[in-house]
């Protein structure tokens, strides 16, 4: 009996085995799901990957009633989020400099650190240290119960710092060393005896000195330090010199010790010469696959008289700056980036300047900023918007030859992920072409506002034709604003018959606006055996 029954199973089990290739040989495989991709395939077609931005062209092949746009963030409604109203603030000549700007995961909190100017002539100088929990609402925490004031506790040798730049070092192993500083110090008081030096704080509040200071020659602005992930190494821009020249030069390092020498990256070019613009400061951030930076753009220096039709001089605004690698930096434009060579040419190079301005200073003797903008470094990425913290001032660079009554703040400007550049069509219908790309991803995202308007998208071959079942009358028109439109194309459950082979993206814009465009991988494409 037993033995009949193992019979009669070890039978069914050969049955299935002998039954399972004639049920294989009746499965194909899905059209299109595995492709042969090699560099004659390939050929000059671009593998991306990630979030494609429209700063430049780099994915740009070409454009058809359409334009590109350089987008403005826009200021908080309660600016000035922090103003002088302390009793330790009230003799500041200017209680708000220079910022840098965090948002910590420990704790969740929001904080700056900002220079505190004590008095016109400059004698001394300190940092401020404030938090929020939104990066709204700020606090001024007492951080000396003696002295019962909000000033980062740090004694450095030198008696005058400045230009503090903050970061915290996620991947630091001491935690003493969790919190890193770039400042710059006047050993003497004096100009001439700049240096740019390094501390480290468990807290963010109580700081020490490198005992190896100074460890960079001169800066007398501020020094903007991040982590870059990709090159493994710390990054940090800071001003030219000596001697001192309002020009971007950039560093490097693998420890925050030991610092390359100085490269200018971003100097003076004929977009400077119609205002007479000097470089001032620079802050940068990764961001989606490249880097983004704000240049502190000083107008028209000048402690004589100014003439009621320049009221331009003497003050400072914010640039658009961009690059694909961190090192060779583009000006952005009204309509997108510049290459070196294009910014040596000829054009209306006054009406160029008039339109880079990205954050631009308040309505003259109007506005709490209406003299000067300084950005805090880095902006930060919080949810689907951007944020950029700045100090603005009342009263021009030079302010006591203006007689200008001075006094400062902190302001906040937001901009909508990916917001820097956008590509406009208006009610004639427009075309973004792409180049050929080669992506990995099943599902086409995108980021744009076509409220009032629509968006489509096409895609074609390496011949230019459009492949069937992509094309813009098998697309779902986008009607809505979202920074994460899905594009669904009729009878298709996602793009995957798109990948792993060069084509070309067309957009159609109408009244619609595109800020970026991104491959993602949405599903599971298992599949059971086949032929």
């Amino acid at each position: 009996m037993v033995n009949s029954f193992r019979i009669a199973i070890v039978s069914g089990i050969t049955a299935l085995l002998l039954a399972s290739p004639l049920v294989a040989q009746s499965r194909q495989a899905p059209p299109g799901m595995f492709k042969d991709l090699d560099d004659e395939i390939l050929g000059q077609a671009l593998v991306i990957y990630g979030k494609q931005l429209f700063i430049d062209n780099y994915v740009i092949e070409s454009l058809a009633n359409a334009a590109k746009v350089l987008n403005q963030p826009v200021k908080h409604p309660q600016n000035p989020l922090v103003r002088r109203d302390k009793p330790w603030e009230e003799k500041l000549s200017s209680p708000f400099g220079y910022g840098a700007v965090v948002r910590d995961e420990l704790d969740g909190l929001y904080k700056i650190w900002y220079q505190i100017w004590h008095d016109d002539k400059d004698a001394v100088g300190s940092f401020g240290y404030i938090t929020s929990p939104d990066g709204i609402t700020w606090e001024k925490p007492i951080t000396d119960p003696q002295a019962g004031n909000n000033w980062a506790l740090f004694e450095p040798k030198e008696p005058w710092v400045g230009g503090a730049g903050v970061m915290i070092d996620a991947a630091e192993k001491n935690p003493e060393r969790r919190f890193k500083m770039m400042y710059l110090a006047k050993p003497n008081g004096k100009s001439s005896s700049l240096q740019s030096c390094v501390a480290y704080s468990a807290d963010g509040v109580h700081w020490k000195p490198e005992p190896k200071n100074p460890l960079i020659p001169y800066s007398d602005t501020q020094i903007a330090p991040y982590w870059d992930t990709r090159l493994n190494r710390f990054v940090a821009y800071l001003r030219f010199g000596p001697p001192n020249v309002r020009i971007i030069s950039r560093i490097e390092s693998e420890d925050f010790l030991h610092w390359s020498p100085k490269v200018t990256v971003v100097k003076k070019s004929k977009l400077d010469a119609p205002f007479n613009t000097e470089l001032y400061t620079m802050g940068a951030m990764p961001y989606a696959g490249v880097y983004i930076g704000v240049l502190n753009a000083y107008h028209g220096e000048t402690i004589k008289p100014i003439p009621d039709d320049q009221p331009w001089m003497d003050r400072t605004d914010n640039q658009l700056v961009f690059s694909r690698d961190g090192v060779t930096w583009q000006r952005v434009l009204k309509d997108g980036a510049i290459s070196a060579s294009e910014l040596r040419g000829e054009r209306d190079w006054k009406q160029a300047a008039q339109q880079a301005t990205f954050l631009p200073y308040g309505e003259f003797r109007k506005d709490w900023d209406w003299g000067q903008v300084y950005p805090h470094h880095p902006p930060l990425v919080v949810g689907d918007e951007i944020r950029f913290y700045y100090t603005g001032i009342t009263g021009r660079h030079w302010h006591t030859y203006h007689k200008d009554t001075r006094d400062s703040g902190i302001g906040l400007a937001t901009l909508r992920l990916d917001g820097f550049v956008s590509v406009n069509a208006g009610a004639e219908a427009g075309t973004l072409t792409t180049k050929p790309l080669v992506f990995f991803g099943d599902t086409l995202e995108i980021n744009a506002n076509a409220e009032g308007g629509s968006l489509t998208v096409e895609a074609l071959d390496a011949e230019g034709k459009v492949i069937e079942g992509f094309g813009v009358s098998d697309c779902t028109p986008i009607t809505t604003d979202s920074v994460r439109h899905m594009v669904k194309w009729k009878d298709k459950p996602d793009c995957h018959l798109l990948q792993a082979r060069p084509i070309k993206l067309r957009f159609h814009l109408k009244n619609a606006k595109l800020y970026a465009f991104e491959p993602r991988i949405k599903y599971n494409h298992y599949l059971q055996s086949y032929d």
